[in-house]
């Protein structure tokens, strides 16, 4: 998985990607190699906010959440792209089903 970072009006240590990246990989399993994850954190009215995207398998993910804590924010996002790509898992089944 291929990770790209932006911080708008905010300079973070490295640490903070390097627990974003770690949260994201366990994304990769549902994904083949050619993923791409962009990560955008910002600080709105001392709000820490993160907005994810990941695009695989011609499919775009998109979630953003806002917390006081920037690791909070990352944890929320990670977890509401999982359950997007869990329903639509379960959406395609359904249909795969249907169809046959």
């Amino acid at each position: 998985m291929k990770f790209q970072y932006s911080e708008k009006k905010v300079k973070l240590p490295g640490n903070v990607h390097a627990y974003a990246e770690k949260k994201v990989m366990k994304l990769a399993r549902y994904f083949e190699e050619d993923a791409e994850a962009l990560v955008v954190f910002s600080v709105e009215k001392n709000r820490n906010k993160v907005e994810l995207t990941v695009h695989g398998a011609g499919t775009w993910f998109r979630a953003s959440e806002s917390t006081s804590d920037m690791f909070a924010s990352i944890d929320s996002a990670v977890s509401t792209i999982e359950g997007q790509i869990r329903k639509n898992k379960t959406r395609l089944a359904r249909r795969l089903k249907q169809d046959a």
